[in-house]
């Protein structure tokens, strides 16, 4: 038997942003000077700035899913702690490294998971590196409260306010002091009196958009700018601009299932609450005026949203920003109408015209199913269905069984490559992990193939895909969400959009019939191929001086 070749792979990581890039290229020096003349072969993988207490990393998740494609047969870190400093998710590694037979080695900790006894050393090393992560949480907490009882800023602060290095006479930082930015501060106190005024939050964050006023969210990650309905909200709410300010309301735990941190509230006992009035942006008998309107009926904190009763709610969107058209109007069905949600509450899409929802349901279905009944590509869909014998599927399965033999011996030319001392481990690492998708792809797909041979799908006609477009326009409440799911499963990758004229459907024909042949039961992949697109004119259209006047009706009722 062949002789397996050794492959090892260095993991490097550093934890803060704050510390230096250099540490990385020491991990790799020590790692390259324990493999020797093996280590110019090596492929490496680093993490930068990112916390060894969860395993969402690029590139640890990179590394593992060459473990798991075969293609390194051995680890090599600095130590343990920088694979994991979680003792749960370090216990899942050693299991699944086992299991890949793939040993782990730490340089400086002197493990190798391969060893007879290495099992318990692990685990040692592993609990000290979560004690380690708790104790630094903690004293990093405590030196937090510190700076917070000192008066200095402990993160991020609100709209209104800036942060300022604070030194001391050897020019060493003593913390971030909290100003405020007056001009952002006129802002919050206009945005406070408009709504004791009576103005509506939608009003409000609009008319912003309108004077061109930067939204928080200017510089951010966030992929939409302007001011909303939810900023606006949250700054009534936010009593630091009345100078309340509290310390430690939140922690963040990590969820054991997924491994991502989720807030939670303190214990009111645990928080602590600072009066800074020289920070009060908001006098207090305007905050009071605006929380007395809130008194009134006029709730800040939504309720738990139930899931939509509408059909097209989640599947519509407009057609210049590609945000959700949402119900407008109420509880009172006629008058109900969808709008995009970034008009209507931000004012800076141009999409302003309403349509009828009740009318558009059925205007929407009837104009789909007669198109459907003659277009030829649903026509060919059809066919492709129903003549798919026995003998035309198992051609199916022979062409995909020598597709998935391709990607299969690709991937091993790749490992090959890497065997024989080949470089480019970038692009060869990039190229494999492609490959593995490909082939589970190809192996379901394989899989859907031959149970459909065991279990063949029943036939489809044209008459049976326009009978039940008309079912789903007319589907009760109890069935919305389900209806719903069957439609989404037909949409291309365009959707269903609103122009201010028109709505556009995007349809896959092989998915809305084979949909209909599994009688509404999702498929184990998703059917793929060319889309069609259905135009609809819309007749029931409500300009915008309409959909104001029925969302103010709405809002008194």
């Amino acid at each position: 038997m062949e002789a397996i070749s050794y492959r090892p792979a260095i993991y490097a990581r550093f934890s803060s942003a704050r510390q230096d890039e250099r540490s990385i290229d020491d991990q790799i020096r020590r790692c390259r000077d324990h493999l020797g003349p093996t280590a110019e072969q090596v492929e490496v993988f680093a993490d930068y700035a990112v916390s060894g207490a969860s395993l969402h990393r690029r590139g640890f998740e990179s590394l593992m899913a060459a473990v798991d494609a075969g293609t390194i047969t051995a680890i090599v870190t600095e130590d343990i702690s920088r694979i994991s400093r979680d003792f749960a998710d370090a216990a899942q590694i050693f299991k699944r490294l086992q299991h890949a037979r793939v040993p782990l080695i730490g340089v400086a900790d002197g493990i190798d998971t391969s060893a007879k006894n290495a099992k318990l050393t692990y685990t040692l090393k592993s609990l000290v590196a979560d004690l380690y992560l708790d104790d630094l949480r903690d004293k990093t907490l405590r030196g937090m409260e510190g700076r917070a009882l000192a008066g200095y800023a402990t993160g991020q602060v609100p709209y209104g306010y800036k942060t300022a290095s604070d030194t001391d006479k050897r020019g060493r930082e003593l913390g971030r002091r909290i100003e405020i930015v007056r001009i952002a501060a006129r802002i919050m106190v206009r945005i406070f009196t408009e709504w004791a005024e009576g103005r509506s939050m939608s009003a409000i964050a609009r008319q912003l958009n309108r004077d061109g006023i930067d939204s928080p969210r200017i510089g951010t990650r966030h992929q939409f700018a302007g001011w909303s309905v939810g900023t606006v909200r949250a700054m009534l709410r936010n009593e630091r601009y009345i100078g309340v300010w509290r310390f430690k309301t939140m922690q963040w735990i990590k969820v054991p299932a997924t491994g991502k941190r989720l807030p939670r509230q303190r214990a009111a006992r645990e928080v602590i609450t600072f009066e800074r009035p020289e920070l009060r942006i908001v006098e207090l008998p305007l905050w009071e005026a605006a929380h007395a309107r809130i008194a009134k009926g006029h709730p800040l904190r939504g309720c738990t949203r139930a899931r939509s009763r509408y059909l097209l709610s989640g599947l519509l969107r407009c057609a210049e920003c590609n945000a959700p058209m949402t119900i407008v109007g109420g509880a009172n069905l006629p008058n109900t109408f969808y709008r995009c949600t970034t008009n209507r509450t931000k004012g800076i899409c141009s999409n302003a015209m309403g349509v009828r929802a009740v009318a558009l349901l059925r205007e929407l279905f009837e104009a789909v199913r007669s198109q459907i009944a003659r277009d030829p590509n649903v026509l060919a869909a059809i066919s492709a269905h129903n003549g798919n014998s026995s003998a035309a599927l198992s051609d199916k399965i022979r062409v995909g069984e020598a597709t998935l033999a391709e990607t299969e011996s690709q991937i091993e030319r790749l490992v090959e490559f890497v065997t024989a001392g080949g470089r480019r481990f970038d692009y060869v690492a990039e190229k494999l992990l492609r490959l593995e998708v490909m082939a589970r792809t190809q192996k379901a797909e394989l899989e859907v193939l031959r149970s459909t041979v065991e279990r063949p799908m029943r036939k489809v006609s044209a008459k049976e895909i326009a009978a039940t477009i008309t079912r789903m326009s007319m589907v009760g409440q109890q069935d919305v969400e389900t209806a719903r799911a069957r439609i989404a499963r037909w949409l291309g990758p365009e959707g269903m959009r609103f122009d201010g004229r028109r709505v556009t459907v995007d349809i896959i024909p092989p998915a809305l019939v084979q949909d209909i042949a599994r009688n509404g039961s999702p498929a184990p992949t998703d059917v793929r191929g060319e889309s069609i697109a259905i135009e609809v004119q819309v007749a029931h259209l409500v300009p915008r001086a309409q959909t104001l006047a029925v969302a103010r009706a709405a809002s008194r009722s």
